[in-house]
């Protein structure tokens, strides 16, 4: 079966005309996903390691497991949390950091009463085993907490950044250009006793549902997300954190984009040394875009865009780094389902390969395809919709 594949692909990418080199054909491993399992993200650390998060759902209740890849398998999975009372969204979902080599936070949602989008966020630190769960804010208001991006700040802390509703509490829909009742971002240092060593908000009017992104510079911290202005405008902003304070957000780049309403796509964002990269969808002058922009001064300053793909694409971006590459993802459709795009270019900005991962779906319920390096290759999670349940999928560039 794997070796079926294997084959497939690499026929595929040749009709495709994309880069196959030797060293990089890509080779399905087994999961250590059950049936039913859903949306997975990954997260490599310090020494290399991958590590991943993904649902998995048996009646009512809902688990969230990780698991480690050693290189060649990955190890039996764990149990952080579950429970009956969980949000679960195509969008929205938990997610797993890790240093050292051992996990150190995880995150999940929890639905509270008052809405059908009123949820809070749930995390829980390890410290040689999983903590108590615990939230980041401390309003108590029924509204929406979540698009959650995390990362480790030392040995001992990190760093989360979140979506925050608490000011859109009782915002009726006739009231949602009222920015004063605006979602907020916020973000959080916490260690690894669940303690919150320092929280901000970081920008007053962000938009509804695109996800968040941050990475560590050699400098600091950037974290980027989709802003949206009295004009509706929204637009892909970075703001940093260096020297003890985050500084005034602003756009990656002013594409201008002018919707009254949320795409539900939000940018990735990675960095090595004081290089800074990132992706984003953009459907300005109704163009559906996704395109990359590359900072050399630890994301103060963005070189003009580079274009990935102007044909129609879904967006649903990631994007990691390493010393020698830039590693850029996306869907785009096929007639039928959809294609996850892959390119690497070097930190100057030139590309040096591409691949095409075919016959992914493009329905909501496959959420976002992730990716994660791995040695000199790469790691590829998504989740698979076409049998009887869904179930996480893993694929290596190798």
């Amino acid at each position: 079966m794997k070796l079926t594949l294997y084959l497939n692909l690499v026929i595929i990418l040749s009709v495709l005309g994309c880069s196959t080199d030797a060293q990089k054909a890509p080779i399905e491993i087994e999961s250590a996903a059950a049936e039913n399992s859903s949306f997975p993200r990954l997260f490599t650390d310090n020494t290399g390691t991958i590590f991943m998060s993904w649902l998995e759902e048996s009646g009512n209740i809902a688990k969230l497991k990780y698991s480690a890849f050693d290189g060649e398998s990955w190890s039996a999975p764990d149990v952080i949390a579950s429970d009956s009372s969980w949000f679960i969204n195509w969008a929205d979902y938990p997610s797993v950091i890790a240093q050292n080599g051992k996990p150190m936070a995880a995150h999940w949602l929890n639905k509270v009463e008052g809405g059908s989008y009123a949820y809070h966020i749930n995390m829980a630190s390890y410290d040689g085993e999983w903590g108590a769960a615990f939230t980041p804010h401390k309003d108590d208001t029924p509204t929406e907490h979540g698009f959650v991006s995390m990362t480790p700040a030392s040995d001992s802390t990190y760093l989360a950044v979140w979506l925050d509703g608490r000011n859109t509490a009782h915002r009726e829909n006739d009231e949602y250009s009222d920015l004063n009742k605006a979602m907020t971002l916020r973000a959080a240092f916490i260690n690894q006793q669940s303690d919150i060593i320092d929280g901000f908000m970081l920008d007053d009017s962000a938009c509804d549902c695109c996800n968040t992104a941050i990475t560590k510079t050699d400098k600091g911290f950037v974290a980027a997300y989709r802003n949206r202005t009295d004009e509706e405008i929204r637009d892909i902003y970075i703001t940093s954190y260096i020297d003890g304070s985050w500084s005034e957000p602003k756009p990656v780049y002013s594409d201008n984009w002018n919707i009254a309403a949320c795409p539900v796509n939000g940018p990735a964002v990675d960095a090595f040394g004081n290089t800074v990269a990132v992706a984003w969808f953009t459907g300005a002058e109704g163009i559906p875009h996704v395109q990359m922009a590359l900072s050399s001064d630890h994301g103060q300053t963005f070189e003009s865009p580079i274009s990935l793909d102007k044909n129609a694409p879904l967006g649903r971006v990631d994007l990691n780094m390493t010393e020698e590459k830039i590693w850029v993802s996306w869907l785009s459709p096929n007639e039928t389902d959809a294609k996850l795009n892959i390119s690497s270019y070097s930190h100057g900005g030139t590309e040096l390969e591409s691949y095409s991962i075919p016959n992914l779906s493009k329905s909501r319920s496959s959420g976002f395809p992730h990716i994660s390096v791995l040695d000199e290759g790469l790691m590829i999670a998504y989740t698979d919709v076409g049998g009887n349940q869904p179930a996480v999928k893993t694929i290596i560039l190798k």
